[in-house]
């Protein structure tokens, strides 16, 4: 490999490592291929040395991506040593309405605000709310019947947020109860 190559190689894992320290959350990849004119078989190639080299020194973080998106999150095994000097958690302060309206949302969604309602006997306008307001769920369509209800979905910031990859993490409702017939 040539020393021209080397330092681009270099300089690239330079610009992707920054613009993921200092970026609010995921970072799209077509972002990068874009930036660095590159395909996304050589962004995810730079992405693995990335991760080698972190792994490598020794590093408390990694970067975690997808087909779409990537971030830098940190190890398993150091999120507690980080309390004190993290900000609050988003999820922090939630009242229990909203954590409900939020679990239902998770589990459920695309879904209307009058499944959510009758899901938990309550109105759930102002959940909703306050959910949207900390960009943890949004307005992901409107169903098609008439009146045109609009539906509700989570957002990326909720699964970077309660750590989850990807809804197919979320914990099956049914590992909560000891028989089937509770889970009714």
């Amino acid at each position: 490999m040539s020393l021209l190559r080397l330092k681009k190689i270099m300089k690239n894992k330079k610009i992707i490592t920054a613009t993921l320290l200092v970026s609010d959350g995921p970072v799209q990849n077509s972002y990068f291929e874009e930036l660095l004119e590159i395909d996304g078989n050589k962004l995810f190639k730079l992405f693995d040395e990335i991760n080698n080299d972190l792994t490598n020194l020794g590093f408390g973080f990694y970067l975690r991506f997808d087909s779409t998106k990537s971030d830098l999150v940190t190890v398993n095994d150091i999120p507690k040593y980080l309390d004190s000097v993290k900000p609050p958690s988003v999820l922090k302060g939630l009242s229990t309405p909203a954590l409900e309206t939020l679990a239902i949302i998770a589990y459920e969604q695309p879904v209307t605000k009058l499944k959510i309602s009758e899901i938990r006997g309550v109105e759930s306008e102002s959940s909703i709310k306050t959910l949207e307001s900390r960009g943890l769920v949004y307005k992901s369509g409107e169903l098609d019947v008439p009146g045109s209800p609009i539906l509700y979905s989570t957002t990326d910031e909720f699964l970077e947020k309660t750590g989850f990859e990807s809804l197919n993490d979320l914990p099956t409702i049914g590992e909560y109860f000891s028989s089937p017939s509770e889970e009714e």
